[in-house]
């Protein structure tokens, strides 16, 4: 744009310079010819005769360069040379120029461009011009035509031209040098703010352009260094930001997922997939409604709903998903965030509160229903009858021994819970100890025909416990040995250790238990057979007061079983003494 301004302004100028240049040649050609012309009339034609005029013209115009002069005699319109500069002597040349012809009307007459032979043949081109001259008749007589060699007008035009077009050239090398050079200072600097700005869009943030001038391309180029900088910062403040939220996401133990307006995952954490087991999500959220089977009025636009929860199964194991919607600025649904929650321990605990209020309840309403029940029926008269009212009594006495058994039981757990439990701890050698244990038993294995034998350590083996409280769980464990195992089987006690604990283990020959029912036998009022179990007797707290001694000890208490095949129970002390 800026070549082609220059480019039309010297066309503009140069144009208007030569056409001024050759009107004013033309009007100072015409005025010399006019002035030739009047020179002519009035010296030779107003002076003399026709034939004097051929002499007089030659002295009038021996000093004319480059221009001729002629007369012509006006005979009926037509016109006839009678003198001339361009021939001394006749025979003259006959001149048809339109100015001649408008001479010959009365009227001066100037042309420019007309081209024809000179006196030595050579086509030339030429400026004209004649003058009518009147008689005493007022008529035309005669007409002076001169004419002016426009060659030499002309040539200089031709030179003016190509000078002018050369200084066009020039102009515009020199415009496009200039242009190129201010197109660097203008354009250098926007280019560098162009790339810069590309490059800030595709997230380089550490750049920094040069500012080569304080004009306004320089402060522009101030105030996208400033940009790029409080960017940098803010995208640095943001990742922080970003980078912490991440990672409380995925360091917490409840899992998150969110979905936008349309239902589209936008993010879930680890915690997530782990609870759902699953490697990598990517359902949207009327998927993931379907996917677990979650039909609890829960959809994607809650409206004014804060909080929507609902439980599934999944496994072996309870999620709990709360629902909650966020919102924009404008208070419109933006999308929903599901926080997922395990609660399977929670509902196992809840499963054994609701299991062991029954079992106590259960436990309870037995003995005292056969209490009752006998009480009626001595109060309705068997009192009378002295062998029936010996027999309900001595039934009341072992139902009310039941209960205080259970009573008991239970207000020995509580005091574990509770943390009220006193431990008078001693020095015991187990050797001697099991061996006692043993000798104790030995007669209720002996009535079951089953072997029960201790297999003493190579060396002593001292713990410091409290010698009722061990001596209740390791006759509790052997007298479960002996019930759940038929006849002829056979009870072993051996004592073991590692590096921390001595570990005194029980093993039968007996019925087993079954994998699933494994991890539960340390449950209160647990019972893998139920109906033998009551049959035989206890309360199905035996094993969870055992848990808790051992505990209490610093120890644990661990079951081995294959079902059909029997059962090893195995007691764990700390070799440490514990104060």
């Amino acid at each position: 744009m800026y070549l082609g301004l220059v480019l039309i302004v010297m066309l503009v100028s140069g144009s208007y310079i030569l056409l001024s240049l050759r009107n004013i040649e033309l009007e100072k050609s015409r005025q010399q010819l006019e002035l030739y012309a009047e020179k002519i009339s009035e010296q030779v034609v107003q002076e003399g005769n026709e034939e004097q005029f051929q002499s007089n013209l030659m002295k009038t115009v021996t000093n004319a360069v480059g221009i001729q002069g002629n007369i012509l005699k006006v005979v009926n319109g037509d016109t006839v040379t009678i003198a001339s500069t361009a021939v001394i002597q006749p025979p003259y040349p006959v001149y048809k120029d339109s100015v001649i012809l408008a001479a010959t009307s009365g009227v001066a007459s100037f042309s420019y461009g007309k081209k024809s032979t000179d006196s030595t043949e050579l086509v030339k081109e030429w400026m004209s011009y004649a003058a009518p001259v009147r008689g005493e008749d007022s008529q035309v007589s005669y007409v002076v035509f001169t004419r002016l060699d426009a060659g030499d007008m002309t040539n200089g035009l031709n030179q003016t031209t190509n000078t002018i077009i050369i200084a066009v050239a020039w102009a515009l090398l020199l415009a496009a040098i200039m242009g190129y050079v201010f197109a660097q200072t203008l354009t250098g600097p926007i280019l560098a703010l162009t790339k810069g700005a590309k490059n800030l869009a595709e997230g380089d943030l550490q750049q920094k352009l040069i500012v080569r001038s304080t004009d306004e391309i320089g402060q522009l180029t101030s105030s996208f260094n400033y940009m790029a900088e409080q960017l940098t910062k803010n995208m640095t403040e943001i990742s922080k930001e970003k980078n912490k939220l991440e990672i409380i996401l995925h360091n917490m133990t409840d899992g998150v997922i969110s979905y936008n307006k349309d239902g589209a995952l936008m993010h879930v954490n680890s915690a997530a997939l782990e609870l759902l087991e699953v490697d990598h999500l990517e359902l949207s959220f009327s998927d993931f409604i379907h996917a677990f089977d979650i039909n609890a009025g829960v959809y994607l636009d809650m409206g004014p709903e804060v909080c929507k929860k609902v439980s599934f199964p999944l496994g072996k194991k309870y999620i709990n998903a709360s629902f909650s919607p966020y919102s924009s600025k404008d208070d419109e649904i933006d999308g929903v965030v599901v926080v997922l929650q395990d609660i399977t321990e929670q509902k196992k605990l809840d499963d054994m509160r609701k299991e062991f209020v029954a079992n106590v309840s259960h436990e309870l309403r037995t003995p005292l229903t056969t209490v009752k029940s006998y009480a009626e029926t001595l109060l309705e008269g068997a009192l009378e009858d002295y062998d029936t009212a010996v027999e309900f009594l001595q039934i009341i006495n072992s139902e009310a021994d039941r209960m205080a058994f259970l009573v008991r039981d239970l207000l020995q757990l509580s005091r574990f819970d509770n943390n009220q439990v006193i431990l008078n701890k001693t020095e015991i050698e187990l050797n001697s100890f099991l061996t006692d244990t043993v000798k104790q038993n030995k007669i209720h294995a002996d009535n079951k025909r089953q072997k029960l034998y201790f297999v003493p350590y190579e060396k002593e083996v001292r713990i410091y416990a409290d010698r009722d409280r061990i001596g209740q769980v390791v006759n509790n464990i052997v007298t479960n040995a002996m019930k759940y195992s038929l006849a002829e089987a056979e009870i072993k006690i051996f004592i073991t250790e590692d590096t921390h604990y001595y570990k005194v283990s029980v093993k039968d020959t007996g019925l087993g238990i079954q994998r699933e029912d494994l991890s539960r036998i340390f449950e209160r009022f647990y019972r893998v057979d139920k109906a033998r179990s009551r049959a035989i007797g206890g309360t199905g707290l035996g094993l969870a007061i055992a848990k808790e001694i051992m505990e209490s000890h610093g120890g644990k208490i661990t079951a081995e079983s294959e079902y059909g095949k029997g059962t090893t129970m195995t007691m764990w002390f700390l070799k440490e003494k514990l104060v």
